[in-house]
């Protein structure tokens, strides 16, 4: 019998971004499509105990319970629940090596498969502490994906080489057996109180379809407009519809149906959504781009566009507790300048030794940090204070610089170039500087720093990927957001919020926001490249997105 929701082979090496991070500039402005709602509060979900990749969920319920399977160092697959915060390990008894927790309903009951011994599979109803087996055909392998809150289920039912049908058991009645076209291969997967069901097919090329079948038996395919294939995974009761498609590049991306309109959840997997519309599957995550499980759950953020007059196009990278904000445009005649902006007036902050200045990080008393690059393109960090511009050179040997981040003690954080043009984060107090490296990396940038002296940084190593700290003074902690593959910490606040550009291995962009324990990932409404750059204590964060229809960012702000 055939299994499905497995993590594969469409793995996408996040490698080609990472260099692209540690450019010497404060926003990353990578291109691509806008991918995400508005935002998405994110949980990371990995089993204790599991091996490193494994752990999948995949069924959600309205208290946020989360199901699915994991990996153990035997190379065995079991599966888990995370109900309340506990993890549990949910495994039938006659479980041979293999067995999943595929979906859940309201009441905590849940459903799954798993083999014995004579390589058969089976689907199980875990409740009230009690497994009992199910087989829709005693002659045939048999598996369940998803339970709605009437205790109704959806599976798969068929052996290897033979017929491998869909099927929906509602109440008492007899199951029902279905294709999602012709005789092809079918999948049930996710199942409504409507008893709308979703699932996939695979034609004779064995390419997968979704499909949504109505309560009365009408079959329609669900098809992501463009892709090459599809799956859908799960249905809420408002008929929101979440799965997964593969592009014409290869590429697979998690979506989200609702009401004629399809969305890219930028998630390598989408799997099963609740009535909220939070929704679980895995991304390939950091550090090395292996699969990490989520939970989504939607969040709004309010965001507005910072006009700036005549430029061709803008961006902010910092903000002190008076809202006045800092960052670069390109004026009308293709000048690039340095920005101040307070109370609404726009003042060019230029050092005079460059050709172009980018301003990155200003504190309550006005002191702006950032760097200017000379006629061969190479950038040198700069303070200005009170009209006067000063070099921040970095420490001694240093070749090239740029200070991103001060603190209202004057602390400047920022990165230098040795002579063996290796990068290095820096600290610098009054005239001594500090050198930041974490350990093991071949690179390391100091972005942020907040007036209790912490210190956002940014790694990557020796195979190209990238990884986000905090520095206390003594240690790094890491602080990389569940859901992305690329990363790059920014600002951070007094009370440690922090704010963050991130990636996909595709090259999509994203802010993201860590407040207290939770993150966040969001975009800029009917806009792509969201870049989330700095944030004050009334966390007002401002960066840069492209708006719709264009390839040049435009500055904003705004709050969680």
């Amino acid at each position: 019998m055939k299994t499905r929701i497995i993590p594969g082979s469409k793995k996408q090496s996040s490698r080609t971004l990472t260099a692209a991070l540690l450019l010497l500039t404060p926003l990353l402005l990578m291109l691509g499509q806008s991918a995400l709602g508005q935002g998405l509060k994110m949980t990371q979900e990995h089993m204790p105990g599991s091996q490193n990749g494994t752990t999948i969920p995949t069924g959600v319920n309205t208290s946020q319970a989360v199901v699915g399977s994991y990996g153990d160092a035997e190379g065995d697959r079991w599966g888990f629940s995370h109900i309340g915060g506990t993890f549990a390990t949910i495994v039938p008894p006659t479980a041979y090596t293999f067995a999943r927790a595929n979906g859940i309903n309201d009441s905590n009951t849940i459903v799954g498969d798993f083999q014995t011994g004579d390589s058969r599979y089976h689907g199980f109803i875990y409740s009230g502490g009690r497994y009992t087996t199910y087989d829709e055909d005693t002659a045939e392998s048999c598996g369940i994906f998803g339970v709605n809150n009437a205790g109704d289920f959806v599976g798969d039912v068929g052996n290897s080489g033979g017929p491998i049908r869909g099927f929906i058991q509602i109440g008492t009645n007899k199951p029902i057996e279905f294709y999602g076209s012709g005789t092809d291969t079918t999948y049930a997967y996710g199942i409504n109180s409507a008893e709308e069901v979703v699932g996939e097919y695979f034609d004779s090329s064995n390419n997968s379809h979704g499909f949504y079948r109505s309560a009365s038996g009408t079959i329609t395919e669900i098809a992501y407009p463009g892709a090459a294939q599809t799956s859908a995974f799960g249905i809420n009761d408002a008929g929101e519809i979440t799965g997964s498609y593969i592009n014409s590049s290869g590429h697979s991306y998690g979506f989200t149906y609702s009401k004629g309109t399809y969305a890219s959840t930028a998630f390598a997997q989408t799997f099963g959504v609740n009535s909220k519309g939070t929704y679980v599957g895995y991304y390939w995550g950091v550090p090395d781009a292996t699969p990490s499980g989520y939970l989504a759950s939607p969040q709004t953020f309010k965001l507005s566009t910072v006009k700036v007059p005549g430029n061709q196009q803008a961006q902010l990278s910092g903000v002190n507790n008076s809202g006045v904000s800092v960052g670069s445009y390109v004026a009308s005649d293709g000048k690039p300048h340095g920005m101040m902006i307070s109370a609404g007036k726009i003042k060019n902050i230029d050092d005079p030794k460059g050709v172009s200045t980018a301003c990155s990080g200003i504190n309550t008393s006005g002191q702006i940090v950032g760097f200017y690059t000379d006629t061969s393109g190479n950038p040198h960090g700069f303070e200005y204070t009170t009209g006067k511009f000063k070099d921040i050179t970095g420490p001694s040997g240093a070749l090239l610089s740029a200070a991103f981040g001060i603190n209202d003690s004057g602390t400047i954080v920022g990165l230098y170039v040795d002579g063996t043009y290796a990068l290095h984060g820096f600290m610098l107090t009054g005239t001594k500087y500090k050198v930041l490296n974490v350990k093991g990396s071949h690179g390391t940038i100091a972005v942020g720093i907040n007036n209790a002296g912490l210190v956002t940084v940014d790694s990557t190593d020796a195979a190209g990927y990238t990884e986000s700290w905090l520095y206390d003074g003594t240690k790094y902690t890491a602080i990389n957001v569940p859901g992305v593959a690329v990363i790059k910490a920014a600002g951070i606040n007094t009370a440690g919020d922090i704010v963050y550009i991130v990636a996909d291995p595709y090259g999509v962009t994203h802010g993201a926001l860590k407040s207290g324990k939770n993150y966040y990932i969001f975009d800029y409404p009917k806009g792509s490249n969201t870049a989330t750059a700095g944030i004050n204590d009334s966390n007002l964060m401002v960066g840069s997105y492209n708006p719709a229809g264009k390839t040049v960012p435009e500055a904003f702000q705004g709050t969680e």
